[in-house]
């Protein structure tokens, strides 16, 4: 079997940094769960320390996104265009470690969707960079599968296996570029402010602890089978096409950041007591097999859209799907045990 060496970006490796420390000082707790797990101490724990200061990070590098694609469009060369492809591989593990809370504001105010909807939608990009001059205007009436995340990756890194040079990009790509980075910070900075504050969604959720656990295993079994079922497994059977960021070739940094978030909310949060209180064997089954769905995502390669003719990369897939799936029939069974408060 043929050795990788998995694409994980400074942010990514970040993220796994802090999830090593939480492992490290397992039996230090958070100042709100140090006596002991509540749901109004998790509740609060998960707002927080988890919910606020990873918002709060994605909306420092959506700056630096942005700034990046408004500097490559204001002189375009191939440094430039360098530059922002790094910042948004920088950014993206930091939206994908949220999705096991992208609820909310998010779903509500349609933030997720402006941020990180697709299968990018080709087409209609295509259709409007023939517009001339691409505007303002023209960018607004855009559909949310051509803006955030993959709108701006699609024409930074172009279609499958056609990385384009910075003269390879038209005044409106660099004009829509500059547009997208913008729209793209504004939301993160609104999605950042919907949670803080007296009259923030974060005071709402922890007004009902309760609810807010069940809220929380919710967000993390919603990661874990799309996951395993959307975003690994429909690949395996229907092909490349499937892959959520298959033009960089960093959906298995995508991966290992969804699981990685599902495991944060369990661990970090003082959920993982809590279910122990309970069922302790189900709490540490389920701590292992999270932390089980993490080592299999970093497994994988890069660019798995021209790999997938290898079948040690496919082995490496359905491994990540079994991990994967095994985490999501321990954390609904977690629900159900939860479910009585």
């Amino acid at each position: 079997m043929a050795e990788f060496r998995p694409f994980v970006s400074r942010a990514s490796l970040a993220l796994m940094t802090g999830l090593l420390v939480v492992g490290c000082t397992a039996n230090k707790q958070p100042d709100h769960i140090a006596h002991g797990a509540t749901p109004s101490a998790v509740s609060h724990t998960f707002v927080e320390t988890l919910i606020v200061p990873s918002y709060a990070e994605l909306a420092e590098e959506s700056k630096a996104l942005k700034d990046a694609l408004q500097t490559l469009a204001n002189e375009p060369t191939d440094a430039h265009l360098a530059a922002a492809r790094q910042q948004w591989v920088e950014t993206r593990p930091l939206w994908e470690i949220t999705e096991s809370w992208a609820f909310g504001p998010a779903e509500t105010e349609g933030l997720d969707g402006d941020l990180d909807d697709w299968p990018v939608s080709v087409l209609e990009l295509e259709q409007a960079f023939r517009t001339d001059p691409f505007t303002a205007d023209t960018f607004s009436r855009l559909g949310t599968t051509s803006i955030g995340f993959h709108g701006i990756e699609f024409v930074l890194y172009g279609g499958d296996n056609n990385l384009p040079m910075a003269a390879d990009l038209t005044p409106q790509q660099y004009s829509y570029l500059a547009l997208a980075g913008e729209a793209f910070h504004d939301t993160a900075s609104r999605l950042l402010s919907s949670w803080k504050g007296a009259d923030g969604f974060g005071a709402e959720l922890t007004g009902d602890p309760e609810g807010t656990v069940l809220e929380m295993v919710e967000g993390a079994i919603g990661t874990l089978e799309e996951v395993h079922l959307e975003k690994l497994g429909a690949v395996l059977e229907d092909g490349p096409e499937g892959l959520e960021s298959r033009f960089s070739g960093t959906t298995n940094a995508d991966i290992v950041a969804n699981v990685s978030g599902a495991q944060r909310v369990f661990e970090d949060t003082g959920l993982k007591q809590l279910l122990a209180a309970r069922n302790a064997d189900l709490a540490q089954q389920l701590s292992n097999a999270l932390a089980m769905s993490v080592s299999a995502a970093e497994a994988m390669p890069s660019k798995l859209s021209r790999r997938l003719d290898n079948p040690a990369v496919v082995q490496s897939m359905e491994t990540a799907v079994e991990a994967t799936e095994s985490a999501f029939d321990l954390m609904t069974q977690a629900l159900a045990t939860l479910d009585s408060f």
